[in-house]
């Protein structure tokens, strides 16, 4: 009898697994990446820019094509490459709407989805519009600036090895604290008991075998990550309740004035918010800081054209961060979002029928991923894709339309020109107060690390910048 109940668990198993790793059918006519390669990467914990330069790209560029069927998150999915067909996919948002997630992955019940980020029709649209009036009624950059002197206290007036990931980090979670949500982590003075929590969290969604088997959340449920996941929640709805009572100058209590928007909603979005504003950020800053120190001769441009506009102490402003007023400076910015794009991929769309798109059948009801890191890597698209080369974006014809760090369409980022002018207050004043290089031990030397992220984010770790004052410029 045992043995008999033995057999029959591991055909059960045997079966799952055959199911599991099987192309549907209904996919079957489009290149697909085996899947034991993409399992050994999960397994690994590599970065998702690690899979789509060794597997993904490889791969689309072996076979010609625009879409690959990618194995991820315990189901198959169709990526883009293509940027024509991206942008087809983006931009028609009655054919191709957000994609409801499957329930079994703990990532997606953090974020909810009664928010900007997952509603369709016209539940997005009035999410939509309520946060881009917000985002477009504010542009905090004295906030900015004055977090960038807190910063700088940090690192020092002498020479310092500073962790810039996680500095950049906690600049990060105070911007989007003083200027979304209304609320002073301090992260800059103190250890932030939310952050510390909200990577703990981070760190454990990510466990390798959950996302390649998401139905074990089922079979061992996770109950301690669970309730500390719903503690950031719950610090971040507190934060809110007391926006209610005491609302300020920021986006959320902006999004409270609205009275239709119920408490689900605003929480949702809150945490988007939260997520979305700090660690993409973050990301994008310790990036653009590690290129510029790989490339001295591009640091000191910047340097020089940030001295010849804004002189060495003048508070910056609007016009003067601007892209016209300091060209090479964006342009590194640029460079710097193109070759680690903040998020690798969104979240998926789908259609509920098959629709052809150039050469390609697009299946009704499968995931559609545009994959903005692929995009952004593809030689079609781009001279020499895996250098940093900020010329490019100097050229008056430089590829708008496969520039697509914010996503492109209806949908994109609706705080694009907010994380611009985050990215270029601090690099302005980092730029007049120091010079800064890669210590010689760098594990970064050969190429930026990133680390493993269930949300695709393209987040640099270990970060070690080595930072000396520059003689004219003190730290008040």
């Amino acid at each position: 009898m045992a043995l008999l109940l033995l057999s029959g668990v591991l055909t059960a198993v045997l079966f799952l697994c055959y199911h599991v790793s099987s192309v549907p059918a209904n996919l079957r006519h489009l290149p697909h990446i085996p899947i034991l390669p993409l399992l050994i990467s999960y397994c690994k914990m590599e970065a998702e820019d690690v899979r789509i330069k060794k597997l993904i790209l490889p791969f689309a560029t072996q076979k010609k094509c625009g879409v690959v069927v990618v194995w991820a998150l315990g189901r198959w999915t169709i990526h883009i490459l293509d940027p024509k067909i991206g942008r087809k996919v983006l931009e028609d948002l009655a054919q191709y709407p957000k994609e409801r997630p499957p329930d079994d992955l703990l990532l997606w019940r953090f974020i909810g989805n009664q928010n900007v980020l997952m509603r369709n029709g016209d539940a997005w649209k009035k999410h939509s519009t309520l946060i881009n009036d917000a985002f477009n009624n504010t542009l905090p950059i004295e906030q900015f600036a004055a977090l960038a002197e807190k910063a700088f206290r940090v690192i020092g007036n002498g020479e310092s090895v500073v962790q810039w990931d996680n500095l950049a980090q906690r600049f990060a979670l105070d911007a989007v604290g003083s200027t979304v949500l209304g609320h002073d982590f301090n992260a800059l003075s103190t250890d932030s008991s939310l952050a510390t929590d909200y990577n703990t969290v981070m760190h454990s969604i990510a466990n390798p075998l959950y996302l390649i088997f998401p139905p074990l959340e089922h079979i061992i449920p996770r109950r301690s990550l669970v309730a500390k996941m719903d503690n950031v929640v719950k610090e971040l709805t507190n934060m809110l309740n007391l926006k209610r009572e005491s609302p300020g100058n920021d986006i959320m209590s902006f999004m409270l004035r609205d009275p239709e928007m119920s408490d689900e909603e605003l929480r949702d979005n809150m945490v988007v918010l939260f997520i979305a504003g700090h660690d993409t950020s973050a990301g994008a800053l310790s990036s653009l800081v590690y290129y510029l120190a790989m490339h001295p001769h591009y640091q000191e441009r910047a340097r020089s054209e940030v001295l010849s506009v804004l002189g060495p102490h003048s508070c910056p402003t609007a016009n003067t961060l601007g892209a016209t007023s300091l060209p090479f400076l964006n342009a590194c910015i640029r460079e710097a979002m193109r070759i680690n794009t903040p998020i690798s991929y969104i979240v998926p769309r789908t259609s509920s029928e098959t629709t052809r798109v150039g050469q390609d059948v697009l299946p009704a009801n499968t995931s559609l991923i545009v994959n903005i890191f692929a995009v952004h890597h593809n030689e079609d698209n781009w001279s020499d894709p895996f250098e940093y080369r900020p010329e490019r974006f100097l050229d008056i014809n430089w590829r708008k339309d496969v520039w697509q760090p914010f996503a492109t369409g209806p949908r994109q980022c609706p705080a694009r020109n907010f994380a611009m002018y985050e990215q270029r207050t601090l690099i302005t004043m980092l730029l007049r107060e120091y010079e800064w290089t890669l210590p010689r031990n760098s594990i970064h030397k050969e190429q930026l690390k990133n680390a493993f992220s269930p949300f695709a984010l393209t987040l640099p770790y270990n970060l070690d910048i080595k930072f000396s004052k520059r003689p004219s410029s003190k730290v008040l």
